[in-house]
């Protein structure tokens, strides 16, 4: 019984404490805060190695070779191990200050040890995106390969629910402040948005299932998600996870149609409803000078808003580009724009990078800028890795028809709700990439690799699948 629970829970409840672990905040040394790290990540590795998920009519030996054997396989093994490889140099490789040529009378950044490989200009910057990306892939190669898809189910739901009680405590904390306007804490509002969209699928599909929690993931999966969402997210960011939210509540309307009692979807509506209703009301006329409120009054000159924000964009994406020109194949390491930034800039243009110097508000241009060429193509080739595998069992699904029971219903309402929302969350992520910084966040580039690595379990693989392969990736 014991063994049982460990293989079906004990992998996922560490991935999740992996995810998690951000919030956490222990300590006050750079280096001391990002160790735990390595720690949690060899803990997934060991659980993936020695307690794999075990299908029907397999047993632990059998699970563990099937998973060895699909580990050996998997793209995302080497291009992670590549890309773990860069970073380790660069932080080996870093410590490379600041110096003033009086002569010239420039700032630069001086020379690395090695000259030609690639370098960081702090090395505590350089570990802790080491120990991050490690977390990143053993947590992404462990949902992979070492869970069914039963824990991965139990995994998204956990963590959309846990996502909600991070949001309420940090918005609890956080309102006698006010809204923080820096990218850092924005970030936290891309979170807490991500969870937000693929809770619908996930209540969605609780719901279809007839499976008990289906309130917690409302409650706590949305609702709370969609306070953190307001809170800490900018106004752009605002809308674009609200129109995506609304638009999955639509569909979670038509997905349950035929498949739950009409009442429910009723109730659903209604709660809906009143929910929002009650949150514009609270917000805009009962605490009228609420920190959201104050926030969303700040941005209201749209046209000005707007001028601002493509203003110290492009400066900041100037500036990256003419930092990777310098360092085209692995650029000035991780952090470098945050010291590098104002070596190409004038007064005039330093006075609209204020706050948060460390970002290029570009999340691909400043990849480029710190990892240059090789490590973009890395982490892009790494995306495809995670990706592949949804586009494939998708196309079987699409040329399966579906499931008996839903024959002739159209391809997003055949397919599970947790594969659409999970589509649009990541999608929603990506695309914030091009105006902001989501994937600086630790939180956010671990749920996104995590969700991604998952979501293939959820389509069938094998034309005419049906849920009797419940235990089955």
């Amino acid at each position: 019984m014991m063994q049982k629970i460990l293989t079906k829970y004990g992998l996922a409840i560490h991935v999740a404490l992996v995810c998690f672990y951000p919030f956490a905040g222990f300590g006050h040394s750079r280096w001391l805060l990002f160790l735990p790290f390595l720690w949690l990540a060899l803990a997934v590795a060991e659980l993936m190695v020695l307690l794999p998920s075990v299908h029907r009519d397999e047993t632990l030996a059998d699970a563990r070779r099937r998973m060895a054997r699909d580990l050996c396989w998997d793209p995302l093994l080497y291009i992670g191990v590549a890309l773990a490889g860069m970073l380790m140099v660069q932080w080996l490789n870093g410590g490379c200050p600041l110096v003033y040529l009086p002569d010239a009378d420039v700032w630069q950044i001086s020379a690395p040890p090695v000259a030609w490989a690639p370098f960081c200009v702090e090395t505590a910057a350089g570990f802790s995106q080491f120990c991050i990306l490690v977390a990143c892939v053993a947590a992404g190669l462990a949902v992979r390969n070492a869970l069914s898809r039963a824990p991965k189910r139990m995994l998204l739901q956990g963590m959309a629910v846990a996502g909600g009680c991070v949001a309420l405590v940090s918005v609890a904390r956080m309102w006698p402040e006010g809204c923080p306007a820096d990218a850092a804490s924005q970030a936290r509002g891309t979170f807490f948005g991500f969870w937000m969209l693929l809770s619908w699928g996930l209540l969605a599909d609780a719901l279809a299932r007839f499976q008990r929690g289906g309130r917690a993931l409302y409650g706590f999966g949305i609702l709370a998600n969609l306070v953190g969402l307001i809170f800490y997210s900018p106004p752009l960011s605002v809308c674009l996870y609200g129109i995506l939210g609304l638009t999955l509540f639509l569909y979670a309307l038509v997905c349950l149609d035929a498949q739950v009692p009409k009442k429910t979807q009723v109730l659903l509506f209604l709660v809906t409803v009143l929910a929002l209703a009650a949150l514009v009301v609270s917000l805009g006329f009962l605490m009228p000078d609420n920190p959201v409120a104050v926030k969303m009054k700040e941005a209201w000159p749209v046209a000005e808003y707007w001028e601002k924000t493509v203003a110290t964009r492009r400066i900041r994406m100037d500036a990256a580009l003419g930092l990777w020109k310098e360092h085209l194949w692995f650029g000035c390491g991780t952090g470098g724009f945050f010291h590098g930034v104002g070596l190409l800039l004038t007064d005039k243009e330093w006075a609209l990078l204020q706050t948060d110097q460390a970002y290029a508000y570009h999340e691909y241009i400043q990849i480029l800028c710190e990892y240059g060429v090789v490590g973009l193509a890395l982490f892009l080739a790494a995306a495809l890795a995670l990706i592949a595998p949804l586009c494939y069992r998708a196309r079987i699904a699409w040329q399966a028809g579906g499931e008996t029971e839903k024959e002739g219903r159209f391809f997003l309402l055949r397919i599970s709700p947790i594969v659409v929302s999970g589509v649009l969350a990541t999608g929603a992520v990506f695309a914030e990439g091009w105006i902001a910084n989501p994937f600086r966040s630790p939180a956010v580039l671990l749920s996104w690799s995590v969700t991604l690595a998952a979501l293939a379990a959820f389509l069938p693989r094998r034309g005419r699948e049906t849920s009797r392969h419940e235990g089955h990736p």
